[in-house]
């Protein structure tokens, strides 16, 4: 048990806190201020503010515990990225909320008990998204209180402290479960976003911001820390290249260090036309300097309702935010078969532990598809997910499925059907799909080597030359979908006459 000796709360025996600080990345802070502000990075990011009269509102802690919380912190801030500052400067209020609620007597540091950590452990596991971690800043802390020797830190409980596991929170929850609102983009609705894109819907602030998320997947504190030098312009004799130098995020490093990639001719040319004042001037310069990360959001919000994007999962507004953008690049680079060093290469970690939950999750929702689906033809799974099969069908000639379309206008194709249809209606119920085109996205459908696949996706891409101006955009979309899986087939259909020859 844990002999405790209560203190006197004096500062006389502690440190002056220093009127100001340099960061881990080299800014300046102000300590003799009641709010402390430092940017999230040194070039950019959301403005910082640690207001110690919130901590000196709870009325929890002592002036002595406070101003070890202090000291604390100008020890942190010269050690750690601003956010992680803040994330500990959280706890501390979440602490002294928590201990007030259920009446914990902690003025100082030396009443700290087991009973009182574990009590807040299983506080944050059973009622707050992050689990454990706040225990982990607040041993942490203990630990910082130990090594520096002060009198109410006692170096057997650190034992203690360190024998308590943690639960982290959880972990990739939402790309696991793909959740709806959370979770990566359906292909559905990347192809909604993408074509409002094409069609140069919101305004074009707002729509370089979805395009920049769309094609790189970074975090938004990237976005907000872009400076018009870092947009990187090449031109050949053949074509004009464009690519963006992207500042990493979660680095413990002090300086600022980018990653070349490589981005479209329509964003670069959009970012370029957008661009104000000097090289080193944010590139994304209208967004708020207190809050740029929270104003990309917005603008994605803004951007779907400016082009009326519906999910057809919930259909309810499309719900954006970078993250859901970054998940979607790594869920469809795990589904492609991309290696986890490869994801995590272009999500930008340091190690695959983070990426592996793409991976994991990739491997069950293929599994179906395989089944379905020729070895051949297993790189090209995306919309196509039925086989390819010869003139043979093994006795479903009778579930021939005609090359017309006669209710989009298309001219007749009948010169022997696009193929067979698997499903047993007996069994199954009559098909709900209609006919031919929505086959191609069906998994009973068994194309024919032989069949006029590439009259069909002729026929679709000259419909949409004549009739996409005055078309439903859903019907645009599902068109989209068709022409993307005919394509499969005939890339499929090629493949398996590359091996034969």
């Amino acid at each position: 048990m844990r002999n405790i000796a209560r203190r006197s709360s004096s500062l006389a025996d502690l440190p002056l806190l220093p009127r100001s600080e340099v960061s881990f990345d080299g800014q300046h802070l102000d300590t003799s201020q009641t709010i402390w502000r430092i940017r999230a990075s040194l070039d950019g990011g959301k403005l910082i503010e640690l207001d110690w009269a919130r901590q000196e509102k709870a009325n929890v802690l002592g002036s002595r515990a406070l101003h070890l919380v202090k000291l604390y912190f100008t020890d942190r801030i010269s050690r750690k990225k601003a956010r992680t500052v803040e994330n500990d400067f959280r706890m501390f209020l979440r602490l002294q909320k928590w201990l007030r609620s259920c009446n914990q007597p902690l003025a100082e540091w030396v009443d700290l008990t087991e009973g009182i950590v574990r009590a807040f452990l299983q506080h944050g596991v059973e009622h707050t998204a992050d689990k454990g971690n706040d225990f982990s800043r607040l041993r942490a802390f203990y630990r910082w209180g130990v090594t520096r020797q002060y009198e109410e830190f006692d170096p057997g409980f650190l034992d203690i402290l360190r024998s308590i596991t943690a639960v982290g929170n959880a972990k990739g929850h939402s790309v696991r479960f793909r959740d709806v609102l959370r979770g990566p983009f359906t292909p559905d609705e990347l192809l909604l976003i993408a074509r409002a894109v094409r069609e140069g819907l919101g305004s074009s602030h707002d729509r370089a911001i979805v395009m920049l998320h769309m094609e790189l997947g970074h975090n938004p504190v990237a976005s907000a820390r872009l400076r018009n030098s870092d947009l990187v312009r090449y031109e050949t004799s053949s074509a004009v290249v464009w690519q963006l130098d992207v500042p990493r995020v979660k680095k413990r490093i002090p300086r600022r260090e980018t990653k070349r990639r490589p981005i479209s001719a329509t964003l670069g040319s959009l970012l370029k036309s957008l661009q104000r004042d000097g090289p080193a001037n944010p590139l994304l310069h209208w967004l708020p300097a207190s809050q740029p990360e929270g104003a990309i959001g917005l603008a994605m919000r803004r951007f779907a309702e400016a082009a009326d994007l519906v999910s057809p999962r919930t259909q309810q507004r499309l719900r954006m935010n970078p993250r859901r953008f970054r998940f979607s690049i790594a869920t469809h680079m795990a589904e492609e078969g991309a290696s986890l060093f490869h994801i995590a290469e272009v999500l930008d970690h340091s190690d695959t532990q983070s990426v592996r939950v793409y991976v994991e999750t990739a491997s069950s929702i293929a599994d179906p598809v395989a089944k379905a689906t020729d070895d051949a033809l297993m790189p090209l799974v995306r919309r196509f997910q039925g086989r390819i099969v010869e003139d043979d069908a093994g006795g479903l000639s009778h579930q021939k499925i005609p090359a017309v379309a006669p209710h989009l206008g298309l001219p007749q194709l009948d010169i022997g059907g696009i193929g067979y249809c698997g499903r047993d209606a007996a069994r199954e119920g009559l098909c709900q799909l209609l006919p031919p085109l929505s086959c191609y996205l069906c998994p009973s459908f068994a194309a024919l080597q032989t069949g006029p696949h590439r009259q069909m996706l002729a026929s679709i891409e000259e419909f949409l030359e004549v009739q996409e101006p005055q078309s439903d955009r859903r019907i645009l979309v599902q068109l989209d979908q068709v022409r993307a899986a005919i394509r499969q087939v005939i890339e499929g259909i090629d493949a398996q006459e590359t091996v034969l020859s």
